[in-house]
C-alpha cells in the first residue's frame, strides 16, 4: 500500500518569526548565564527587575572542567555536592498563562531570584529557575496562539527544572513538563515520555514536544547526559556510565511520581541521535521501560563508526571536534578518542571490539527482547543519513524484529536528524522534508502507554518508507509518498541481479532472480583498477550535498565522460523500457584478487540519462585489512563486554554481528581471488523509463579511510557474469507500476 502524507502547510512570514523568536529565546535561557545574556534579557523589564536578575546573577555557581581533567578528578571536585544530590521539589506557578506578558516578566525577576547555582537551585533546596519559568509561559503562550504542532485545548501543563544525582554525584540537569493537577485529575495518573538529549545539544531541544505531549496527558521528563553543558561529568560515548546514569533518572520518576501524578508502571525512552542510542539501551538495561523510540539513532556502533571496514571520516571529525571542551559544548572523555582512533585505523582488537559492543543496542538483544518482555521499539532513520545509514537502520530492524522485539520502522528522505527537526521545532507540515514521524511517535506512545485509552488503530506497518521524489524541495509544496510493507523483507521486493559482463551491466532474467552466483571460469576477463582519488566520481560535498539534494531537489551527479578508466570503472545497463522502482538495500558481489592484502571497493549506484549524465542513487564502500576467518572477537561467541560480564551465559547468545552482515576479513588466501561483497545505503526510489542503471567502482571513496592507498595496488574484478549488482525491486504486483 502506498500511503501519502497531508501536503505541506506553507506557514506566512510574521509566524515564522515567533517560531524563530520562540527558539531563540529557549536558546538563550538554555545556555549557563552570562552578564551580557542577563543584562539584555532584562533590557525588556523595568529597572526593578533587573536590579534583581543582576543581584541574582552574582551568585551563581559556575561549574567549569578544563579540557585535561580526568574523570576521577571531576568527580573529587563534586564528591561533596553529589553526595547530596538528588531531584529538587520545586513549586508549582499558579497559572498556566495569567495575563502572559506579565507573567513573562514576573517569571525572570522570581526565577532568577530564587536560583542560587547554575542550575535547579541548591541541591535538595525548593527553587524555579528563570528558563522554566520562561519556558512554561512562552509555550504556553504558542499553545494558546495554536502556533504550529501546537493546538488548543488540552491539559494545563507546569514546568520543574531539577538537578539529578548520576553516577559518581555528577549533576544531570533536567526539565520536567507534567499536567497540571486540577480537580479532575488529582487522582489521575500519567504515563511518562523520558527524553535524552542529542549530541552537543541542551535542555530545550525537545521544549516543544514536552509541551505538546504534556498537554496530551504525558509527564514527559527531559534530562541533558553527562558531560554536555550544565550537567557534569564527561562524556564517555553512551557508555555504561551513561547508561546507569538513566537509570537513576528512572529512580526519580518514581521518587517524584506523586508529585507529577506519573505512574512509574508505564515509562518509555525516547530521543534523537545520541538520546535514541541511549534511549534502547537504557530500554534493554531496566526493564522498568516498556517501550523505546529511536529516531536517527544506531544499533551497532562498529557499524556506524566503520561500516563494513570502512572507517566513516568525516563523522570522525565531526563526532571529535563537536565533543571537544574548547568548542565549550561538551567534555568528551579521554578514553573515547583513543578508540575512535583505532576503529579508524582498523585495530579490531578485543578490547576496541568491546568496546564498540557496550554501546551496541545490538549486543544486548536478550535483555531488551527475550525473557517475554518483548519490548516495543519505533526506529527511525533518514536516507541521506551518512553516520547512521538506512542501510544499518533496516539490519538493525532485523535483530530486534528477529530476537522477539515488536519493531515499527520509518526511513525518511532527509540527512542525520533532518526528518526530526521541523517537529522539534513545532512545525511537522512546514517544509517539504515534514512526514508524519511525530504523529507516528505519538500514536506510538497511545498504542504501548494507554492501552484502552481509546478504540485501537489498525496494525502499523513493519515499515514506511519515504520514496525520493524529483519535485521535492523546502521551496515547493509537494506531497510526500511513502510505501508501506506489512512485513520486512517483503514479498513485494525481490532481489534482482545485473550481471557484469564486459562494460555492460546484462539485465536481469526471471531465472537470474536471486540466483547464486556462478562459479569463475579460468578465461574469465577482468577489469583492472589501479588506486587513485581521481576517478570522476562525485560524491559531493559531505554533509552539505546531501542536505541540499533532500531539501532541495538537487542531485548529486557525475558525467560518464569524465570518468578515469585507470582508477574506475563504469557499468551500464540497457535503457529502461519502463520505470523501475527500487527499495531496499542495494549490494553488488565482486568476483576480485588483490595485489596487496588490503584493500578497499567503493561502489556505487547510478540513474544515468540519455546524455552521459549519472545521478547517484546509492553507495557504500567495503575495506579489507586482512586475509583469513574473522578474529575470535569478531565472531557472535565469546568475549566480554566494558563491565566484564560474559555474554552468553544466560539465554541464547547475544549476537553481535549477524550472519548477513559483512565482516572486516577476507577469507581467501595470499594471491587467491574470491568473493568481496559492498553493501550500498538502503533507498526507495525510481528510475525512469529512458533512463540506464549503471554500476560504477574504484579503489576510493573520499568519505571513508581507505585500508590501501598505496598508489602500486592493483585490483583485478571478473566481468564475465561471476560479478554482479543486486537490486531490491517492488514487482507490479507490490505497487510498483506508475
Amino acid at each position: 500500500m502506498i500511503t501519502h502524507s497531508t501536503r505541506s502547510r506553507r506557514w506566512p512570514i510574521p509566524l515564522t518569526l515567533v517560531a524563530t523568536t520562540l527558539f531563540a529565546a529557549l536558546t538563550l535561557v538554555g545556555r549557563r548565564p552570562s552578564s551580557e545574556g542577563i543584562d539584555s534579557l532584562a533590557t525588556a523589564f523595568d529597572d526593578s527587575t533587573m536590579a534583581a536578575t543582576l543581584t541574582a546573577e552574582q551568585k551563581l555557581v559556575d561549574f567549569q572542567v578544563s579540557a585535561d581533567e580526568t574523570e576521577e578528578a571531576v568527580n573529587s571536585q563534586i564528591g561533596t555536592a553529589g553526595a547530596q544530590a538528588g531531584s529538587l521539589s520545586l513549586p508549582a506557578s499558579s497559572e498556566v498563562l495569567p495575563a502572559p506578558l506579565e507573567h513573562v516578566r514576573q517569571s525572570v525577576a522570581d526565577g532568577v531570584g530564587e536560583a542560587s547555582t547554575r542550575f535547579g537551585g541548591e541541591v535538595g533546596k525548593a527553587g524555579r529557575f528563570a528558563s522554566s519559568r520562561v519556558t512554561e509561559s512562552l509555550l504556553g503562550l504558542a499553545q494558546a496562539g495554536g502556533l504550529g504542532d501546537l493546538k488548543p485545548g488540552g491539559l494545563s501543563v507546569e514546568w520543574e527544572e531539577l538537578a539529578i544525582s548520576g553516577v559518581g554525584g555528577a549533576r544531570l540537569k533536567a526539565v520536567v513538563a507534567y499536567p497540571k493537577a486540577g480537580a479532575a485529575e488529582a487522582t489521575r495518573r500519567f504515563p511518562v515520555v523520558v527524553l535524552c538529549n542529542s549530541w552537543v545539544m541542551n535542555w530545550w531541544e525537545y521544549a516543544v514536544k514536552q509541551q505538546e505531549w504534556a498537554a496530551a496527558g504525558y509527564v514527559v521528563l527531559m534530562y541533558v547526559a553527562r558531560g554536555w553543558w550544565e550537567s557534569e561529568g564527561e562524556v564517555t560515548a553512551a557508555g555504561p556510565l551513561e547508561v546507569d546514569d538513566a537509570r537513576r533518572v528512572l529512580d526519580t520518576v518514581e521518587t517524584r511520581a506523586s508529585d507529577w501524578h506519573a505512574d512509574p508502571s508505564r515509562i518509555a525512552t525516547a530521543g534523537v541521535s545520541y538520546g535514541g542510542g541511549l534511549a534502547v539501551l537504557t530500554a534493554a538495561a531496566d526493564s522498568r521501560v516498556t517501550a523505546a523510540v529511536s529516531l536517527s539513532g544506531w544499533g551497532n556502533i562498529n557499524r556506524a563508526l566503520a561500516g563494513q571496514g570502512a572507517p566513516n571520516l568525516f563523522w570522525y571529525e565531526v563526532l571529535k571536534l563537536s565533543g571537544s571542551p574548547w568548542v565549550g559544548m561538551g567534555r568528551l572523555s579521554k578514553s573515547v578518542s583513543p578508540h575512535f582512533r583505532a576503529i579508524l585505523a582498523g585495530n579490531r582488537s578485543e578490547e576496541v571490539v568491546g568496546w564498540c559492543r557496550t554501546r551496541s543496542p545490538e549486543a544486548h538483544l536478550q535483555d531488551l527482547c527475550g525473557g517475554g518482555r518483548a519490548t516495543p521499539v519505533l526506529l527511525s532513520n533518514n536516507a541521506e543519513d551518512r553516520l547512521f545509514a538506512p542501510d544499518a537502520a533496516l539490519l538493525y530492524r532485523q535483530a530486534l524484529h528477529g530476537a522477539g522485539c515488536r519493531v515499527e520502522t520509518m526511513i525518511h528522505e532527509g540527512i542525520h536528524a533532518m526528518a526530526e527537526l521541523p517537529g522539534m521545532l513545532g512545525f511537522s507540515d512546514a517544509v517539504a522534508t515534514s512526514s508524519p514521524l511525530w504523529s507516528r511517535v505519538l500514536a506510538f506512545l497511545d498504542a504501548n502507554l494507554k492501552p484502552g485509552a481509546a478504540p485501537p488503530p489498525p496494525p502499523p506497518p513493519a515499515l514506511s518508507f519515504q520514496l525520493r521524489q524529483p519535485e521535492a524541495s523546502v521551496f515547493k509544496n509537494y506531497v510526500p509518498v511513502y510505501l508501506d510493507f506489512d512485513s520486512w523483507p517483503s514479498p513485494r521486493v525481490q532481489p534482482s541481479s545485473y550481471r557484469l559482463r564486459g562494460d555492460a551491466l546484462a539485465p536481469p532474467q526471471a531465472r537470474d532472480v536471486a540466483a547464486p552466483s556462478p562459479p569463475p571460469k579460468a578465461e574469465e576477463c577482468t577489469r583492472r583498477l589501479a588506486y587513485g582519488p581521481d576517478t570522476g566520481f562525485s560524491g559531493g560535498v559531505p554533509l552539505l550535498s546531501p542536505f541540499v539534494s533532500a531539501a532541495a531537489g538537487v542531485q548529486i551527479k557525475s558525467y560518464r565522460r569524465a570518468i578515469n578508466s585507470s582508477s574506475a570503472a563504469l557499468f551500464v545497463a540497457p535503457p529502461q523500457a519502463a520505470p523501475l522502482r527500487v527499495c531496499g538495500i542495494p549490494n553488488a558481489t565482486f568476483h576480485a584478487s588483490s595485489s596487496m592484502d588490503r584493500f578497499q571497493l567503493a561502489a556505487r549506484v547510478f540513474s544515468m540519462a540519455p546524455n552521459g549524465e549519472l545521478e547517484l542513487l546509492s553507495f557504500g564502500a567495503r575495506d579489507v585489512w586482512h586475509r583469513g576467518p574473522d578474529p575470535p572477537c569478531l565472531r557472535p561467541d565469546g568475549i566480554t563486554d566494558e563491565r566484564g560480564t560474559p555474554r552468553g551465559l544466560v539465554g541464547p547468545p547475544r549476537r553481535y554481528l549477524r550472519p548477513d552482515d559483512v565482516r572486516d576479513n577476507w577469507d581467501v588466501p595470499a594471491g587467491g581471488a574470491g568473493e568481496v561483497v559492498v553493501r550500498m545505503a538502503a533507498l526507495c526510489t525510481d528510475v525512469p523509463a529512458g533512463n540506464a542503471v549503471a554500476l560504477g567502482l574504484s579503489l576510493h571513496d573520499p568519505t571513508r579511510a581507505a585500508a590501501n592507498s598505496d598508489v602500486a595496488l592493483r585490483v583485478d574484478v571478473g566481468c564475465c557474469g561471476a560479478s554482479a549488482l543486486w537490486l531490491p525491486v517492488v514487482g507490479a504486483s507490490g505497487g510498483a507500476a506508475l
